[in-house]
């Protein structure tokens, strides 16, 4: 996935809607999954007031950006050409500053301010740093936060049951990319208070966040020396690294998964003779001001997705190596498509359990539980990787098609969507189960 691929994707679907080739009801999902391509990723910090979250956010800007000491309202950061920032006060009124400068807009007593800057960061990312003097007012910013917010970061030393109580209103979308910072994790360790503070935290927070990371992000932010350089080896032991490499590995994973519902719309929505010419006269590549530069804070150690890319057609085995089409499957394959079988009855019977308990997935979560099934499979399939013949050419043509059709429901989200999701995963189900019996 190149920023090139995902500009002429986006290009690709604004002709498709120009020229009315998306249906109706689709279109307001193609509107959103154009912002997923072209728009920064947002960041959003939560904690309560001191728990760190403006050095967090300095390092992720790779600029100190935020000084410390300054009493600022919710700030939106975005990207810009110039330093610019405007806001809201108390009575409702609108305000606008030159540039940047946080004493003034600290001055002006605002309850919500957004900046523009120049920073090659924000290419990638925007961060939205969320004003909380107390645990009320954090739980109160939690669902309102949760609309503006792709990836969160919950910076804290304890995770204290008030923290826990806010986070509990965040949706679960919103949890499947969240990560828990144990800020100021060098102080904790002089104290000897990291270990057990990670132990606590741990018990209450796992089952609620991708991850949970200690972090040092002054000790951070100053391993980017004043030539630009970076001490990776500082980095990687104030945490800032592993941060880093997580968020931007989220980055990559929603911008790929992005592009492969817009694959799936535009094969199906866009004839092949119209889009053809498009290929010729793809957008180039953005300029380098819309790159992020080889040592930007985000550009660092970005390891690649957890699953390998979506297959379109499974390759069927050289016919030397082949099983024929009537041979009993070998053991080793055999094995696959029990695990297989045992991974999918697992799913099945946990979304079939959340919907009778009522435990808050809604459709749209399980929707994406049931994607995520067939990205599993698709890997699974891929990794195994052996002699398994037609059987599992043919089974892996099938979870290829299956991951096709669920990105196209998710975009759909009408009211057919679920059944239409967990049909297909059954039907992959009886597919395994034939080629057992078979």
């Amino acid at each position: 996935m190149t920023q090139a691929e995902t500009a002429a994707a986006a290009a690709s679907l604004r002709r498709a809607l120009a020229e009315d080739r998306i249906p109706a009801r689709l279109q307001a999902g193609t509107g959103t999954l154009l912002e997923q391509l072209e728009k920064p990723v947002a960041v959003t910090l939560f904690g309560l007031s001191g728990s760190g979250k403006s050095s967090v956010a300095n390092l992720l800007l790779g600029s100190q950006v935020i000084p410390a000491g300054v009493s600022l309202p919710t700030l939106q950061i975005s990207g810009g050409g110039t330093a610019a920032c405007s806001g809201v006060l108390a009575d409702g009124s609108g305000f606008s500053l030159p540039g940047f400068d946080t004493g003034a807009l600290a001055a002006r007593g605002a309850v919500f301010a957004e900046a523009q800057l120049p920073l090659p960061a924000l290419n990638q990312i925007s961060i939205l740093e969320i004003a909380a003097p107390d645990a009320a007012a954090l739980e109160r910013a939690v669902p309102w936060a949760a609309q503006r917010t792709g990836i969160a970061l919950w910076c804290t030393q304890g995770f204290t049951a008030a923290e826990q109580a806010a986070w509990a209103r965040a949706p679960e979308q919103m949890k499947d990319g969240a990560f828990l910072l144990v800020t100021k994790a060098d102080e904790l360790a002089a104290q000897d208070r990291l270990a057990p503070a990670l132990a606590g935290i741990q018990d209450a927070a796992s089952e609620h966040f991708n991850g949970i990371l200690p972090l040092a992000a002054l000790e951070a932010q100053a391993a980017r020396q004043p030539d630009g350089t970076v001490d990776r080896d500082r980095l990687r032991r104030s945490g800032g690294q592993a941060l880093i490499s997580a968020i931007m590995h989220e980055v990559k994973l929603r911008r790929q998964a992005a592009l492969d519902q817009a694959g799936v719309l535009l094969a199906k929505y866009a004839p092949v003779p119209a889009a053809a010419p498009a290929e010729k006269t793809a957008a180039p590549p953005p300029p380098a001001a819309l790159q992020a530069e080889p040592d930007a804070p985000l550009a660092a150690e970005t390891p690649a997705p957890d699953r390998p890319a979506p297959v379109a057609e499974a390759p069927v085995a050289a016919a030397e190596s082949a099983e024929p089409q009537d041979a009993a499957l070998s053991p080793d394959t055999r094995q696959v498509f029990d695990q297989a079988l045992d991974y999918l009855s697992a799913q099945g019977r946990s979304m079939g359990q959340a919907l009778q308990d009522g435990t808050g997935s809604s459709s749209s979560q399980l929707i994406r539980t049931a994607l995520k099934s067939v990205q599993w499979l698709d890997s699974h399939f891929e990794e195994y990787g052996g002699n398994g013949g037609n059987a599992l050419a043919e089974i892996r043509g099938a979870v290829s098609e299956a991951e096709d059709l669920i990105q196209l429901i998710q975009v759909e989200q009408d009211g057919a969507s679920l059944f239409d999701a967990t049909s297909i995963l059954l039907q992959l189900k009886r597919d395994m189960q034939a080629q057992l019996a078979a």
